[in-house]
């Protein structure tokens, strides 16, 4: 069971944003529940709103009582009281200044606290943000700090802004102390891609080329932007969920079944063997696609070219998945919320009347579970069968964590076996950046769907033309 006794002093930059009132506040709070924090810790927000402690308080308080059922008061306002913010703007180095000296009056009288910098901020403002960090004293080398620095996907928005930001890291921060968080690798349902693999030597014994037709990943979300108008209408779909989630999702399917010290090495090298299949046209291999009315949205600019759906066709190279396609889509306003890999088997020869291929579906949100589709004969002389489906939910049971909360406590335990390394980064980066460019033209389709579909017709008539059809 994870924990820390650690004091720790979590400095949250963006403490008003969606991100943090979503998913970090009531993360924090399910961490205070179930006693994982140690008797010295101290949030600060920071972020360019004006207000003080009581009204940062009350937009905390606000965001977990949303996002809870049930909340035990004297819990919650137990973790208010450790909750303090510090207004400032991100280019201002006396800002800087006034936070690091908040943090030294909190910490006053602790033994060897961790001190981490959350980056809960768009990639255009890392650059001074990182910069203030040094210069304003919040990580003081002289000190011998230990710190964190924790920057949430997406690291830049291409390979160049990447390596901009990785350089501009490193010349305040060691390696050892930047994290890079895709809060999908905090999900128990995501690890356990690698682990139902690694548990079970049956599923890799099917896992191979020769017996499997193609693979299908899918995360579908039947909400819209959710007022994030400001964010999303600059990156869209394929970057948000692509770039990263639907590519390490990929990697933990197809990586090599190692030991924990060469886990991170065995997940680039995966990330790394992922290749787009020779096409004469990118169109080939990529689709996007946008609901209707989403130029209506708030703060979303009229004739908006982001897309809110896309489909990509992938292979790998490495050697028990060579040849088999996998197909990735990702879309907002779609008719139910799911994250599925389907994987379907090559069938053989023809069965009989009513026969379809068998299938395993490991369904991580949703109704999850995991079911495998097989067939039965019906009654008669003639070989006429009916769906044999075996299933079993696939949920979270014992030490279960918010995803935020988990990769929090891995943090401060310096566990960085679930975050991203710096090459895993690069590697993205250099896959999606050609794809993205050609998305960005505008000459590239963008097919219109109703909210609430499952996404564009032309994306059923896209992976038709490789003779299969999308799971369902």
């Amino acid at each position: 069971m994870l924990h820390t006794n650690t004091p720790f002093t979590l400095i949250l930059f963006g403490a008003s944003g969606h991100l943090a009132r979503m998913k970090i506040y009531p993360a924090l709070y399910v961490l205070a529940l179930k006693k994982r924090l140690p008797e010295n810790f101290t949030i600060i927000g920071f972020s360019r709103t004006d207000m003080h402690d009581e009204v940062f308080r009350s937009l905390v308080r606000v965001a977990i009582e949303k996002d809870m059922p049930e909340v035990n008061t004297i819990v919650l306002d137990q973790l208010l009281s450790h909750m303090h913010y510090c207004q400032g703007q991100y280019d201002n180095q006396k800002d800087f200044e006034k936070l690091a000296g908040r943090c030294e009056e909190q910490e006053d009288g602790w033994k060897n606290p961790v001190r981490l910098a959350y980056l809960s901020i768009p990639p255009s403002v890392f650059s001074v943000v990182l910069g203030n960090l040094c210069k304003g004293r919040v990580h003081d080398h002289k000190k011998g700090e230990d710190f964190r620095c924790i920057v949430e996907k997406p690291v830049g928005n291409d390979l160049q802004s990447a390596n901009t930001i990785i350089d501009e890291l490193m010349q305040c921060f060691s390696e050892e102390e930047i994290y890079f968080l895709d809060h999908y690798l905090g999900k128990e349902a995501v690890r356990n891609v690698y682990y139902l693999r690694y548990a079970n030597p049956i599923l890799e014994r099917l896992f191979k080329n020769t017996l499997i037709h193609h693979v299908e990943i899918t995360l579908a979300e039947p909400k819209g932007i959710e007022g994030r108008a400001g964010y999303f209408d600059a990156v869209g779909t394929f970057l948000d969920m692509f770039q990263s989630h639907l590519l390490m999702i990929s990697s933990l399917l197809t990586m090599r079944l190692e030991g924990d010290d060469d886990f991170s090495s065995s997940r680039q090298n995966a990330l790394e063997q992922l290749y787009l299949p020779p096409a004469l046209s990118l169109d080939d291999v990529v689709l996007q696609g946008q609901y209707s009315g989403y130029d209506d949205e708030k703060g979303v600019y009229k004739n908006s070219r982001a897309n809110t759906y896309a489909a990509l066709k992938l292979l790998s190279r490495t050697s028990r998945w060579q040849g088999v396609p996998f197909y990735l889509r990702s879309g907002k306003c779609l008719e139910k919320k799911e994250t599925r890999i389907s994987i379907q088997f090559q069938e053989p020869h023809t069965v009989g009347e009513g026969s379809h291929p068998n299938r395993l579906d490991i369904i991580l949100q949703g109704e999850a579970g995991m079911r495998i589709h097989l067939q039965t004969k019906l009654g008669g002389s003639e070989p006429r069968f009916r769906p044999l489906l075996l299933e079993d939910p696939l949920v979270c049971v014992g030490d279960c964590l918010p995803e935020h909360g988990l990769l929090l406590l891995e943090a401060i335990a310096r566990k960085k076996q679930w975050f991203l390394s710096f090459e895993e980064v690069r590697v993205a980066w250099r896959l999606i950046d050609p794809i993205q460019k050609h998305l960005q033209q505008k000459s590239t389709p963008l097919y219109l769907y109703t909210a609430g579909s499952s996404g564009p017709a032309e994306a059923d008539a896209w992976i038709a033309r490789d003779g299969i059809h999308w799971c369902t």
